[in-house]
């Protein structure tokens, strides 16, 4: 009997969190979590020859009406089997609007989907020597430290590209749009305050995997750019691939980067980023977490990699043992998990489902550019989706839809699904903004708020009056946030730059005596909410 697909689609919606992998509920309670091997293989039917073209065939035209049903842009699909790429195509146009279609050699941006990268770069020092597992990750990142003293003296290279810190989901992601680099993110995280205990349960994050690459530079004398292009994307003759905002924009032949917005039209729909953007960057700051740039046809190259255990056109480059480790399962992404199994890895996602084979993915989103690989190990099959749009899910979608096609599973229009999501949330852009209460108290004058406040992360900030409102300047890279009166001493933040995501609002508190004493900032750069302290009048 045919198993429905909608089982997996759901627990795969909570572990990408739609737009690039991320929250979901609470595993059981405990310490640590066990790595098991999956479950020996049981036989599934899977087409060859004919059948498997005219499989590919009817997912190639569902695959183009979905992207049309989505008014995504562009994308381009490879499907591997049997260490070879047997499908390549490009779909749609490089640019919202315009004629240049987008091929097989046309460059995305990859997302996240970069974290399998850096997995495969600490296996390689692992196989060094110079390096182990379970070594912590502050005998190589002096500057390591988390919130706990005892976490950051267990805290290893394993538990860092496990998801498992303990701080909350995606903690941080904003900094580099405020001049955070590297080093400053790795930095920061002693600041980042727990919302469970280490080890207990699955939390997204990024500047973990930041920390590793410090580790994998101090072991291999080596930066994280130049290990990618020695050890993996010349020996895998990856040649679109890079890792830098510069190498993308000189690509020959790239895609543009949008985002979804309100068109003209009234209507949501893609709109095309300013190529030279103040935070196009970002993606690259968080480097090994999300910075590298492929085209389909090096990603699929990449799959078959995954896929021949270490070993590319009989050149070993990751042993057997080390590959095993990076695919065992490390943390559950669920608490409760019966017909659909998921576990975060080191840099990929492991699902289990019953009544087709397991499989294994990640996706991955920039600030213009969405990615998705799935790969099934029992079939030596894997997919790759690289759309032009950050927002829609479509490709997590057709890499699902494509496996349930594959094995015969029942109710395999996922794009449907995660369509009508998309549109249900997507809708809120053209919602009105919230209306000042009515019977909203006056602020104090605008004067007995100035002056400069301090947070222990952000550091210094300076309010100061603006044409009638105040304005909120912080950051290594200052942004400002506008603060117009909403009731009492709570503002309502917005910035220009940032858009939808730079709506807020700012509270100040006073002392005793009737003094301004404190603001804090709604859920600010994925850090939650911000304390700053006044530390001089205006």
């Amino acid at each position: 009997m045919k198993s429905s697909l909608l089982i997996v689609v759901f627990s795969l919606i909570l572990a990408a969190g739609i737009c690039c992998a991320g929250c979901t509920t609470a595993p059981p309670s405990g310490t640590s979590v066990s790595a098991s091997p999956p479950p020996a293989q049981q036989a599934f039917h899977s087409p060859t020859g004919a059948e498997l073209n005219e499989t590919i065939a009817r997912f190639d035209t569902y695959a183009e009406n979905a992207r049309q049903e989505w008014n995504v842009p562009g994308m381009a699909i490879a499907i591997v089997k049997d260490g070879r790429i047997v499908f390549v195509k490009g779909y749609g146009v490089k640019t919202a609007g315009g004629t240049d279609p987008v091929t097989p050699d046309t460059v995305f941006q990859i997302g996240s989907t970069s974290k399998a990268f850096t997995a495969a770069l600490a296996a390689m020092e692992v196989d060094s020597g110079r390096m182990n597992w379970n070594d912590p990750v502050v005998r190589y990142v002096p500057d390591f430290q988390m919130n706990d003293p005892w976490v950051t003296k267990e805290y290893t290279i394993t538990d860092s590209m496990a998801q498992r810190s303990g701080i909350g989901d995606h903690w941080g992601t904003g900094l580099p749009m405020i001049g955070f680099n590297r080093s400053d993110m790795i930095h920061a995280l002693r600041y980042a305050v727990p919302v469970s205990s280490f080890r207990s349960q699955y939390m997204y994050q990024n500047i973990p995997f930041i920390a590793t690459a410090a580790a994998i530079e101090n072991t291999s004398g080596k930066s994280w750019e130049e290990n990618l292009q020695s050890r993996i994307f010349t020996p895998l003759d990856m040649s679109s691939a890079s890792a830098s905002y510069a190498a993308f924009r000189s690509a020959p032949d790239h895609v543009s980067l949008h985002t979804v917005g309100v068109l003209p039209n009234n209507t949501v729909g893609p709109i095309v980023t300013d190529p030279n953007g103040q935070f196009n960057n970002v993606s690259y700051d968080f480097g090994p977490a999300g910075g590298i740039n492929a085209d389909v046809k090096d990603m699929a190259t990449w799959t078959i990699f995954q896929l021949g255990n270490g070993t590319f056109e009989g050149k070993e480059l990751i042993s057997p043992e080390s590959m095993a480790y990076m695919h065992t399962p490390r943390t559950p992404m669920a608490d409760v998990m019966t017909d659909s199994k998921s576990y975060y890895c080191q840099g990929w996602i492991y699902q289990e489902l019953n009544g087709s084979p397991p499989f294994y993915w990640h996706n991955g989103e920039t600030l213009g550019n969405h990615a998705m690989i799935l790969f099934v190990p029992g079939e030596n099959l894997g997919i790759v989706i690289l759309a032009n749009e950050a927002g829609p899910s479509l490709p997590d979608a057709l890499a699902l839809s494509f496996y349930g096609q594959y094995f015969g599973r029942e109710n395999t229009d996922i794009s449907a699904l995660y369509l009508k999501q998309f549109q249900e949330t997507s809708g809120a852009l053209l919602a009105p903004k919230p209306a000042r209460p009515v019977n909203a108290a006056p602020p104090l004058p605008l004067t007995k708020y100035t002056g400069s406040y301090t947070d222990d992360l952000y550091g210094n900030a300076i309010v100061a009056e603006q044409d009638g409102n105040l304005t909120l300047r912080f950051g290594k890279k200052p942004i400002t946030l506008v603060l117009s009166p909403w009731d009492g001493n709570t503002f309502a933040s917005s910035c220009l730059l940032l858009g939808p995501q730079g709506d807020g609002k700012v509270m100040f508190s006073t002392g005793p005596d009737g003094t301004v004493r404190q603001l804090i900032v709604s859920p600010l750069f994925g850090t939650g909410n911000t304390r700053f302290v006044r530390t001089g009048a205006g």
